[in-house]
C-alpha cells in the first residue's frame, strides 16, 4: 500500500505535463495528505507496541521429565531414560511426577547436555510447599555412561533428601472454637484453651475440644510440614444434668444411718414405762426390753447405700456431659 502511494505521488510531474498545473497542484495536495496519514499510521503502530504490556512469563519455570541436548547421542538418551525411571521409585518415596503431572503434583525434571564424554546436568524439583523450585547443577567430565548414571543417582538422592525434609518440618496449627476458651487436648496431652496456635510434627494428630455445658468434639487432622492448618470447632450446647436427685439421696442416707445407729444403741435397753412391779425380776432385769438391733443394722446399711448413691449422682451431675457425649470423629488433611 505504501509503495503504491509512493508510485502515484512520484508520477505527479507526468500529470502536470498531461493535465496542466491545476490538476498537478491538486495532486500534490493529495500526495502530501497521503504522506501525513502514512506517518500517522506508523506513529500509532509504534505507540501501540510500546504501550502493550509484555507477555507475562509462566508463574513457574518448572522442568518436568528428562530433556536432552541435540549433542547427546540417541542410544545414550534411551539408556539414561530407563536408568532414571528405575532409580526414581527406589530413591524418592513417594516419587515425584515426571510426566502427565497435575497442577499441584510434585514434579521432577532434568536437562542433560554435552557429548559422549562431558555432560552437564541441570535438575529442577518442585513441590506445592515450596515458593520456588529446587535447582541443582552438576557436571561429569571425561566420564563413561556408567559414571554418568552414578552422577544421576547422586543428584537424585540429594534432591529427594531435600524434599523429604519438607515432611519432617513441623506444621503450624491454629485451633479455634465457638465458644472460645474451651479446653484443648492434642494426642491426649492438655495444650491449654482455645484459641491456640502452635507447631506440630508432620503427620496425623488427634484434637479434642470440650467445655462445660457443651458437647465435646474430637477430630483427627493431618499436619503437613511447612503448611499452616486452621481447625475450628462449633461446640453445641447440651442439657445440664440435675443435681437434686443426688442431694435427696444423700439426705435420706444420712437420716437412715442416724436412725439405724439409734436403734442399734437402744437394743436390750429397758422399755421405760413398762418396767415396774411384777415386770422386774429379783435381779432387777425388766421383762420388757428393746429388740431393735436387726432393724438398726438394716437402716444403717440402707443409709450407707443411699449416701453412696447420692455421692454418685452428684459426681454424675457435676461431670460435664460434654466429656462423655462426642459428636464423632472426622478426618481432615491436605494432600
Amino acid at each position: 500500500m505504501q509503495k503504491l502511494r509512493g508510485e502515484r505521488c512520484a508520477d505527479r510531474r507526468q500529470s502536470r505535463q498531461q493535465w496542466g498545473d491545476g490538476y498537478a497542484l491538486e495532486h500534490d495536495g493529495r500526495c502530501a495528505l497521503t504522506g501525513a496519514l502514512s506517518i500517522l499510521e506508523l506513529s500509532t503502530f509504534a505507540a501501540l507496541l510500546l504501550a502493550s504490556p509484555p507477555k507475562p512469563e509462566r508463574a513457574d519455570d518448572r522442568i518436568v521429565g528428562v530433556r536432552f541436548a541435540n549433542t547427546v547421542p540417541l542410544r545414550e538418551q534411551g539408556h539414561l531414560r530407563e536408568s532414571l525411571a528405575a532409580m526414581l521409585p527406589e530413591t524418592c518415596e513417594p516419587p515425584p511426577c515426571m510426566e502427565d503431572c497435575g497442577e499441584d503434583a510434585p514434579t521432577l525434571g532434568v536437562e542433560i547436555a554435552g557429548d559422549s564424554r562431558d555432560y552437564v546436568l541441570q535438575w529442577n524439583a518442585w513441590d506445592p510447599r515450596l515458593d520456588s523450585p529446587l535447582r541443582l547443577e552438576s557436571s561429569c567430565e571425561l566420564c563413561s555412561l556408567i559414571e554418568l548414571e552414578d552422577q544421576l543417582a547422586t543428584d537424585l538422592d540429594a534432591l529427594c533428601t531435600r524434599l523429604d525434609a519438607l515432611d519432617m518440618a513441623p506444621g503450624r496449627v491454629h485451633v479455634s472454637s465457638e465458644p472460645s476458651g474451651a479446653r484443648l487436648r492434642i494426642d491426649g496431652d492438655t495444650r491449654g484453651r482455645t484459641p491456640w496456635i502452635g507447631e506440630l510434627p508432620a503427620g496425623d494428630h488427634m484434637l479434642e475440644v470440650n467445655t462445660r455445658g457443651r458437647a465435646s468434639q474430637a477430630r483427627t487432622v493431618w499436619v503437613v510440614g511447612g503448611v499452616e492448618e486452621h481447625e475450628h470447632f462449633e461446640l453445641l450446647a447440651t442439657r445440664r444434668r440435675p443435681e437434686w436427685p443426688g442431694w435427696l439421696s444423700m439426705g435420706l442416707g444420712v437420716a437412715m444411718s442416724l436412725a439405724g445407729s439409734t436403734l442399734i444403741a437402744l437394743h436390750d435397753k429397758d422399755w421405760s414405762g413398762r418396767c415396774s412391779g411384777a415386770d422386774v425380776d429379783a435381779n432387777g432385769s425388766c421383762r420388757f426390753v428393746y429388740a431393735t438391733r436387726p432393724l438398726g443394722i438394716g437402716l444403717t446399711a440402707a443409709g450407707a447405700g443411699a449416701m453412696a448413691t447420692g455421692i454418685g449422682l452428684m459426681v454424675w451431675a457435676q461431670h460435664d456431659s460434654a466429656d462423655r457425649a462426642s459428636l464423632g470423629l472426622s478426618w481432615k488433611g491436605r494432600f
